[in-house]
Protein backbone atom coordinates (compact mmCIF):
# COMPACT_ATOMS: atom_id res chain seq x y z
CA UNK A 1 0.00 0.00 0.00
CA UNK A 2 1.35 3.36 -0.91
CA UNK A 3 1.84 6.28 1.78
CA UNK A 4 -0.92 9.07 2.04
CA UNK A 5 -1.03 11.59 -0.36
CA UNK A 6 1.23 15.00 0.09
CA UNK A 7 4.05 13.47 0.51
CA UNK A 8 6.46 15.04 2.69
CA UNK A 9 10.61 15.52 1.46
CA UNK A 10 12.81 13.93 3.48
CA UNK A 11 15.73 16.34 4.93
CA UNK A 12 18.14 14.25 3.20
CA UNK A 13 16.78 15.01 -0.43
CA UNK A 14 16.67 19.27 0.65
CA UNK A 15 20.77 18.13 1.17
CA UNK A 16 20.70 16.86 -2.16
CA UNK A 17 18.57 19.36 -3.80
CA UNK A 18 21.58 22.37 -2.93
CA UNK A 19 24.03 20.00 -4.68
CA UNK A 20 25.69 21.77 -7.60
CA UNK A 21 23.60 21.46 -10.56
CA UNK A 22 27.52 20.56 -12.47
CA UNK A 23 26.91 17.27 -10.91
CA UNK A 24 23.98 16.88 -13.64
CA UNK A 25 23.28 14.66 -16.84
CA UNK A 26 24.17 14.19 -20.25
CA UNK A 27 22.21 16.80 -22.03
CA UNK A 28 19.49 19.25 -21.35
CA UNK A 29 17.46 21.44 -23.42
CA UNK A 30 14.59 23.43 -23.20
CA UNK A 31 12.16 24.40 -26.29
CA UNK A 32 12.09 28.26 -27.86
CA UNK A 33 8.79 27.88 -28.94
CA UNK A 34 6.86 30.67 -29.33
CA UNK A 35 4.32 30.82 -26.48
CA UNK A 36 6.76 29.61 -23.94
CA UNK A 37 6.98 29.53 -20.28
CA UNK A 38 8.27 31.85 -17.98
CA UNK A 39 11.98 32.42 -18.66
CA UNK A 40 13.00 33.42 -16.00
CA UNK A 41 12.59 29.43 -14.31
CA UNK A 42 13.03 26.18 -15.66
CA UNK A 43 11.64 22.48 -14.11
CA UNK A 44 13.41 19.56 -15.89
CA UNK A 45 11.74 16.66 -16.61
CA UNK A 46 14.48 13.59 -16.67
CA UNK A 47 14.50 10.97 -18.71
CA UNK A 48 16.95 7.46 -18.14
CA UNK A 49 17.24 4.49 -21.14
CA UNK A 50 19.24 3.47 -23.63
CA UNK A 51 20.23 6.14 -26.07
CA UNK A 52 23.22 4.85 -27.47
CA UNK A 53 24.52 1.29 -28.04
CA UNK A 54 22.70 -2.22 -29.01
CA UNK A 55 19.33 -1.13 -27.25
CA UNK A 56 19.37 2.75 -28.80
CA UNK A 57 16.54 1.42 -31.13
CA UNK A 58 14.01 0.87 -28.46
CA UNK A 59 14.89 3.70 -26.15
CA UNK A 60 15.42 6.27 -29.13
CA UNK A 61 11.83 6.15 -29.76
CA UNK A 62 10.86 6.77 -26.20
CA UNK A 63 12.86 9.73 -25.61
CA UNK A 64 11.69 11.04 -29.03
CA UNK A 65 8.24 10.86 -27.82
CA UNK A 66 8.93 12.75 -24.57
CA UNK A 67 10.76 14.98 -26.06
CA UNK A 68 8.03 15.98 -28.62
CA UNK A 69 5.72 16.55 -25.23
CA UNK A 70 8.30 19.03 -23.42
CA UNK A 71 8.35 20.81 -27.03
CA UNK A 72 4.88 20.87 -26.97
CA UNK A 73 4.17 22.11 -23.48
CA UNK A 74 6.78 25.05 -23.90
CA UNK A 75 4.98 26.25 -27.37
CA UNK A 76 1.28 26.04 -25.55
CA UNK A 77 3.07 28.15 -22.27
CA UNK A 78 0.63 27.29 -20.03
CA UNK A 79 2.97 26.60 -16.93
CA UNK A 80 4.98 29.07 -14.96
CA UNK A 81 8.10 27.57 -15.98
CA UNK A 82 9.79 26.49 -18.91
CA UNK A 83 10.54 23.05 -19.36
CA UNK A 84 14.11 21.63 -20.10
CA UNK A 85 14.86 17.83 -20.91
CA UNK A 86 17.46 15.92 -19.18
CA UNK A 87 18.68 12.57 -20.18
CA UNK A 88 20.89 10.13 -19.06
CA UNK A 89 21.83 7.20 -21.00
CA UNK A 90 22.54 3.83 -19.32
CA UNK A 91 22.32 2.04 -22.24
CA UNK A 92 19.97 -0.06 -20.73
CA UNK A 93 22.68 -1.55 -18.60
CA UNK A 94 21.15 -2.00 -14.83
CA UNK A 95 24.61 -1.58 -13.36
CA UNK A 96 25.17 2.21 -14.85
CA UNK A 97 21.34 3.15 -13.69
CA UNK A 98 22.03 4.14 -10.27
CA UNK A 99 24.63 6.73 -10.52
CA UNK A 100 22.96 8.03 -13.58
CA UNK A 101 19.87 8.57 -11.29
CA UNK A 102 21.99 9.69 -8.54
CA UNK A 103 22.91 12.79 -11.49
CA UNK A 104 19.20 13.56 -11.74
CA UNK A 105 17.70 14.04 -8.71
CA UNK A 106 20.77 16.03 -8.00
CA UNK A 107 19.31 18.72 -10.22
CA UNK A 108 18.24 21.21 -8.41
CA UNK A 109 15.57 21.64 -10.99
CA UNK A 110 14.30 18.50 -11.74
CA UNK A 111 10.34 17.61 -10.57
CA UNK A 112 9.99 14.44 -12.07
CA UNK A 113 11.05 11.73 -14.38
CA UNK A 114 9.71 10.04 -17.12
CA UNK A 115 11.56 6.57 -17.01
CA UNK A 116 13.50 4.51 -16.63
CA UNK A 117 12.58 2.67 -20.13
CA UNK A 118 13.80 -1.13 -18.82
CA UNK A 119 12.85 -3.32 -16.21
CA UNK A 120 16.20 -3.99 -14.90
CA UNK A 121 17.43 -0.70 -14.16
CA UNK A 122 13.66 0.36 -12.94
CA UNK A 123 14.47 -2.28 -10.09
CA UNK A 124 17.94 -1.13 -9.53
CA UNK A 125 16.86 2.58 -9.29
CA UNK A 126 13.47 2.33 -7.51
CA UNK A 127 14.86 2.96 -3.90
CA UNK A 128 16.55 5.94 -4.77
CA UNK A 129 14.04 7.57 -6.59
CA UNK A 130 11.69 7.05 -3.61
CA UNK A 131 13.84 8.31 -0.94
CA UNK A 132 14.10 11.21 -2.76
CA UNK A 133 10.58 11.73 -2.96
CA UNK A 134 10.73 12.35 -6.76
CA UNK A 135 8.47 10.99 -9.14
CA UNK A 136 8.99 8.66 -11.76
CA UNK A 137 6.64 7.36 -14.49
CA UNK A 138 8.04 4.53 -16.74
CA UNK A 139 6.46 4.56 -20.27
CA UNK A 140 7.77 0.73 -20.94
CA UNK A 141 9.33 -1.65 -17.71
CA UNK A 142 6.74 -4.11 -17.38
CA UNK A 143 8.42 -6.48 -15.30
CA UNK A 144 5.45 -7.53 -13.11
CA UNK A 145 7.44 -7.22 -9.78
CA UNK A 146 8.47 -3.57 -10.13
CA UNK A 147 5.23 -2.51 -8.69
CA UNK A 148 5.00 -5.09 -5.95
CA UNK A 149 8.41 -3.06 -4.55
CA UNK A 150 6.51 -0.52 -1.93
CA UNK A 151 7.56 2.55 -3.81
CA UNK A 152 5.58 5.48 -3.37
CA UNK A 153 6.62 7.97 -5.62
CA UNK A 154 6.63 4.85 -8.89
CA UNK A 155 3.93 4.86 -11.88
CA UNK A 156 3.85 2.69 -14.60
CA UNK A 157 1.87 4.15 -17.83
CA UNK A 158 2.07 0.23 -19.54
CA UNK A 159 0.18 -3.42 -18.50
CA UNK A 160 2.93 -5.49 -16.78
CA UNK A 161 4.28 -8.69 -17.86
CA UNK A 162 1.52 -10.49 -15.86
CA UNK A 163 -0.96 -9.41 -18.33
CA UNK A 164 1.13 -9.51 -21.07
CA UNK A 165 2.34 -13.43 -20.53
CA UNK A 166 -0.98 -14.47 -20.15
CA UNK A 167 -2.52 -12.72 -23.22
CA UNK A 168 0.62 -14.27 -25.33
CA UNK A 169 -0.16 -17.61 -23.75
CA UNK A 170 -4.07 -17.66 -24.84
CA UNK A 171 -2.98 -16.06 -28.54
CA UNK A 172 -0.13 -19.03 -28.77
CA UNK A 173 -2.49 -21.90 -27.92
CA UNK A 174 -5.31 -20.23 -30.61
CA UNK A 175 -2.67 -21.23 -32.77
CA UNK A 176 -3.06 -24.80 -31.87
CA UNK A 177 0.74 -25.92 -31.45
CA UNK A 178 1.43 -28.91 -30.56
CA UNK A 179 4.42 -27.74 -28.58
CA UNK A 180 6.25 -24.66 -27.93
CA UNK A 181 9.87 -24.12 -27.02
CA UNK A 182 10.14 -21.20 -24.58
CA UNK A 183 13.47 -19.38 -24.44
CA UNK A 184 14.96 -16.39 -23.10
CA UNK A 185 18.46 -14.24 -22.23
CA UNK A 186 17.68 -14.75 -17.84
CA UNK A 187 17.66 -10.66 -18.00
CA UNK A 188 14.80 -9.49 -15.80
CA UNK A 189 11.96 -8.87 -18.06
CA UNK A 190 12.71 -11.53 -19.76
CA UNK A 191 12.61 -14.17 -17.62
CA UNK A 192 9.50 -12.90 -16.34
CA UNK A 193 7.52 -12.68 -19.05
CA UNK A 194 9.10 -16.21 -20.81
CA UNK A 195 8.56 -18.09 -17.39
CA UNK A 196 4.91 -16.43 -17.33
CA UNK A 197 4.61 -17.87 -20.99
CA UNK A 198 5.46 -21.07 -20.06
CA UNK A 199 3.53 -21.40 -17.13
CA UNK A 200 0.35 -20.05 -18.90
CA UNK A 201 0.88 -22.45 -22.00
CA UNK A 202 1.45 -25.63 -19.42
CA UNK A 203 2.42 -29.28 -20.98
CA UNK A 204 2.83 -27.94 -24.23
CA UNK A 205 5.54 -25.73 -23.51
CA UNK A 206 9.15 -27.28 -23.77
CA UNK A 207 12.35 -25.38 -21.71
CA UNK A 208 12.78 -22.68 -20.97
CA UNK A 209 16.32 -22.57 -23.00
CA UNK A 210 18.47 -19.86 -21.75
CA UNK A 211 20.57 -17.66 -23.99
CA UNK A 212 23.44 -15.16 -23.12
CA UNK A 213 22.66 -12.14 -24.62
CA UNK A 214 26.88 -11.14 -24.42
CA UNK A 215 26.96 -14.08 -27.59
CA UNK A 216 25.64 -14.04 -31.21
CA UNK A 217 25.83 -17.35 -32.32
CA UNK A 218 23.16 -19.68 -31.19
CA UNK A 219 23.64 -22.87 -32.93
CA UNK A 220 23.78 -24.91 -29.74
CA UNK A 221 20.51 -23.79 -28.73
CA UNK A 222 19.10 -24.07 -32.42
CA UNK A 223 20.10 -27.65 -32.44
CA UNK A 224 18.35 -28.45 -29.41
CA UNK A 225 15.22 -27.07 -30.44
CA UNK A 226 15.50 -28.56 -33.45
CA UNK A 227 15.65 -32.03 -31.98
CA UNK A 228 12.25 -31.05 -30.39
CA UNK A 229 11.00 -29.89 -33.54
CA UNK A 230 8.20 -27.29 -31.98
CA UNK A 231 5.94 -25.99 -34.11
CA UNK A 232 6.46 -22.67 -32.61
CA UNK A 233 9.04 -20.63 -30.40
CA UNK A 234 8.63 -17.79 -28.21
CA UNK A 235 11.45 -15.83 -26.96
CA UNK A 236 11.21 -13.41 -24.19
CA UNK A 237 13.78 -10.45 -24.55
CA UNK A 238 15.02 -7.90 -26.84
CA UNK A 239 15.65 -7.29 -30.75
CA UNK A 240 19.46 -7.27 -30.73
CA UNK A 241 19.22 -11.45 -29.81
CA UNK A 242 16.01 -12.25 -31.14
CA UNK A 243 16.41 -10.97 -34.58
CA UNK A 244 19.81 -13.43 -34.93
CA UNK A 245 17.87 -16.04 -33.30
CA UNK A 246 14.83 -16.16 -35.52
CA UNK A 247 17.87 -15.77 -38.41
CA UNK A 248 19.73 -18.70 -37.23
CA UNK A 249 16.51 -20.82 -36.42
CA UNK A 250 15.22 -20.40 -40.19
CA UNK A 251 19.08 -20.94 -41.60
CA UNK A 252 19.03 -24.03 -39.25
CA UNK A 253 15.56 -25.01 -41.03
CA UNK A 254 13.41 -24.81 -37.96
CA UNK A 255 10.18 -24.59 -39.13
CA UNK A 256 8.38 -22.91 -36.68
CA UNK A 257 6.44 -19.74 -36.39
CA UNK A 258 8.67 -17.52 -33.92
CA UNK A 259 6.92 -14.80 -31.56
CA UNK A 260 8.74 -12.64 -29.43
CA UNK A 261 7.38 -9.47 -27.51
CA UNK A 262 7.43 -5.87 -26.97
CA UNK A 263 11.29 -5.67 -26.62
CA UNK A 264 11.58 -6.99 -29.81
CA UNK A 265 9.08 -4.99 -31.43
CA UNK A 266 11.85 -2.68 -33.89
CA UNK A 267 12.24 -2.11 -37.31
CA UNK A 268 15.72 -3.11 -36.78
CA UNK A 269 14.35 -6.57 -36.75
CA UNK A 270 14.17 -7.49 -39.92
CA UNK A 271 18.30 -6.69 -40.70
CA UNK A 272 18.99 -8.87 -37.98
CA UNK A 273 16.33 -11.69 -39.07
CA UNK A 274 16.92 -11.65 -42.60
CA UNK A 275 14.88 -14.55 -44.12
CA UNK A 276 13.51 -14.85 -40.12
CA UNK A 277 11.47 -12.05 -40.16
CA UNK A 278 9.16 -13.96 -42.54
CA UNK A 279 5.55 -14.74 -40.23
CA UNK A 280 7.44 -13.23 -37.00
CA UNK A 281 5.09 -11.19 -34.31
CA UNK A 282 5.47 -9.74 -31.19
CA UNK A 283 3.17 -9.31 -28.64
CA UNK A 284 3.23 -5.41 -27.08
CA UNK A 285 1.06 -3.66 -24.20
CA UNK A 286 0.99 -0.92 -26.85
CA UNK A 287 -1.96 0.03 -29.55
CA UNK A 288 -0.54 1.13 -33.05
CA UNK A 289 -1.58 5.23 -32.11
CA UNK A 290 -2.50 5.98 -36.13
CA UNK A 291 -5.45 3.21 -35.18
CA UNK A 292 -6.42 4.98 -31.96
CA UNK A 293 -8.96 7.66 -32.63
CA UNK A 294 -7.58 11.36 -32.05
CA UNK A 295 -3.93 9.54 -32.35
CA UNK A 296 -3.23 10.28 -36.25
CA UNK A 297 -2.61 13.95 -35.02
CA UNK A 298 0.36 12.50 -32.65
CA UNK A 299 1.89 10.61 -35.37
CA UNK A 300 1.29 13.33 -37.61
CA UNK A 301 3.30 16.10 -35.46
CA UNK A 302 6.06 13.36 -34.53
CA UNK A 303 6.97 12.42 -38.04
CA UNK A 304 7.10 16.58 -38.52
CA UNK A 305 8.89 17.04 -36.06
CA UNK A 306 11.57 14.13 -36.50
CA UNK A 307 11.54 13.18 -39.65
CA UNK A 308 10.06 9.24 -39.00
CA UNK A 309 6.79 8.01 -37.72
CA UNK A 310 6.82 7.62 -33.62
CA UNK A 311 8.07 4.26 -32.40
CA UNK A 312 7.21 1.61 -29.52
CA UNK A 313 5.97 3.73 -26.75
CA UNK A 314 6.57 6.79 -27.72
CA UNK A 315 2.99 7.78 -27.35
CA UNK A 316 3.42 6.13 -23.79
CA UNK A 317 6.20 8.79 -23.42
CA UNK A 318 4.09 11.79 -24.74
CA UNK A 319 1.53 11.17 -22.27
CA UNK A 320 3.77 10.45 -19.84
CA UNK A 321 5.27 14.42 -19.81
CA UNK A 322 1.68 15.18 -20.51
CA UNK A 323 0.21 13.82 -17.32
CA UNK A 324 3.33 15.01 -15.43
CA UNK A 325 2.51 19.02 -16.77
CA UNK A 326 -1.10 18.80 -15.55
CA UNK A 327 0.39 18.02 -11.86
CA UNK A 328 2.57 20.64 -12.17
CA UNK A 329 -0.32 23.22 -13.65
CA UNK A 330 -0.75 24.83 -9.87
CA UNK A 331 2.60 25.65 -9.32
CA UNK A 332 4.55 28.96 -9.66
CA UNK A 333 7.83 29.82 -9.99
CA UNK A 334 7.86 30.92 -6.26
CA UNK A 335 7.05 27.32 -4.88
CA UNK A 336 10.26 25.29 -3.16
CA UNK A 337 11.25 22.22 -5.38
CA UNK A 338 10.55 19.90 -2.62
CA UNK A 339 7.09 21.26 -2.73
CA UNK A 340 6.90 20.89 -6.45
CA UNK A 341 8.13 17.08 -6.68
CA UNK A 342 6.06 16.22 -3.89
CA UNK A 343 3.06 18.46 -5.67
CA UNK A 344 3.69 15.97 -8.59
CA UNK A 345 3.74 12.92 -6.71
CA UNK A 346 0.22 13.79 -4.92
CA UNK A 347 -1.00 14.66 -8.28
CA UNK A 348 -0.29 11.13 -9.98
CA UNK A 349 -1.58 9.06 -6.83
CA UNK A 350 -5.20 11.11 -8.10
CA UNK A 351 -4.91 10.51 -11.60
CA UNK A 352 -8.52 9.28 -12.88
CA UNK A 353 -9.32 8.80 -16.59
CA UNK A 354 -6.27 11.08 -17.44
CA UNK A 355 -7.30 10.84 -21.71
CA UNK A 356 -3.75 9.94 -23.58
CA UNK A 357 -3.22 9.49 -26.84
CA UNK A 358 -3.83 5.55 -26.74
CA UNK A 359 -5.32 4.72 -23.36
CA UNK A 360 -7.05 6.67 -20.72
CA UNK A 361 -5.11 6.40 -17.36
CA UNK A 362 -5.85 5.84 -13.93
CA UNK A 363 -3.13 4.36 -11.64
CA UNK A 364 -3.78 2.04 -8.94
CA UNK A 365 -2.74 1.98 -5.16
CA UNK A 366 0.61 0.72 -6.19
CA UNK A 367 1.63 3.02 -9.10
CA UNK A 368 0.22 1.08 -11.69
CA UNK A 369 -1.84 1.71 -14.89
CA UNK A 370 -5.57 -0.10 -14.73
CA UNK A 371 -5.72 -2.01 -17.92
CA UNK A 372 -6.63 -4.99 -18.59
CA UNK A 373 -6.27 -7.87 -21.43
CA UNK A 374 -7.77 -5.70 -24.28
CA UNK A 375 -4.78 -3.57 -23.60
CA UNK A 376 -2.06 -6.25 -24.90
CA UNK A 377 -1.69 -6.19 -28.89
CA UNK A 378 -0.17 -8.70 -31.24
CA UNK A 379 2.26 -7.30 -34.44
CA UNK A 380 3.32 -9.44 -37.46
CA UNK A 381 6.50 -8.59 -39.33
CA UNK A 382 5.79 -6.94 -42.83
CA UNK A 383 8.51 -6.22 -45.53
CA UNK A 384 6.50 -3.86 -47.16
CA UNK A 385 6.91 -1.21 -44.51
CA UNK A 386 9.84 -2.53 -42.96
CA UNK A 387 8.24 -2.96 -39.45
CA UNK A 388 5.92 -4.58 -37.16
CA UNK A 389 2.21 -4.26 -38.48
CA UNK A 390 -0.17 -4.15 -36.27
CA UNK A 391 -2.94 -7.48 -36.11
CA UNK A 392 -5.26 -6.02 -33.29
CA UNK A 393 -6.01 -6.66 -29.48
CA UNK A 394 -5.34 -10.11 -28.42
CA UNK A 395 -8.77 -10.09 -26.56
CA UNK A 396 -10.17 -8.90 -29.75
CA UNK A 397 -8.83 -11.35 -32.19
CA UNK A 398 -9.77 -14.24 -29.95
CA UNK A 399 -13.36 -12.89 -29.09
CA UNK A 400 -14.12 -13.07 -33.06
Amino acid sequence: MRSPRGLTIAATVLALSLVAAACGGDEETASDGGGGGASDCTWAIGTIGALSGDLASIGGPIRDGIAYAVDQQNEQGDLACELSLQEEDSQGDPEQAPQLVQSLIQNEELVAVVGPYFSGETLATGDIFDDAGVAFLTPSATNETIDDQGWDTFFRGVGDDAIQGAQAARYIESLEPASVVVVHDNQDYSKGLADTVAKELGDIAEGPLIINPEETDYSSTVTQIAEIGPDLVFYGGYTPQAGPLARQLREGNVDATFISDDGSKDPTFGDLAGPGAEGAQVTCPCADPAEIEGGQEFVDGMEQANGELPGTYAAEGFDSVNIIAEGLADFTADDSIEDVRSGVVEYLDGVDGYAGVTKDYTFDDNGQVEVGPEGIFVYEWDDAVGNFAIIGSIEAELSQ
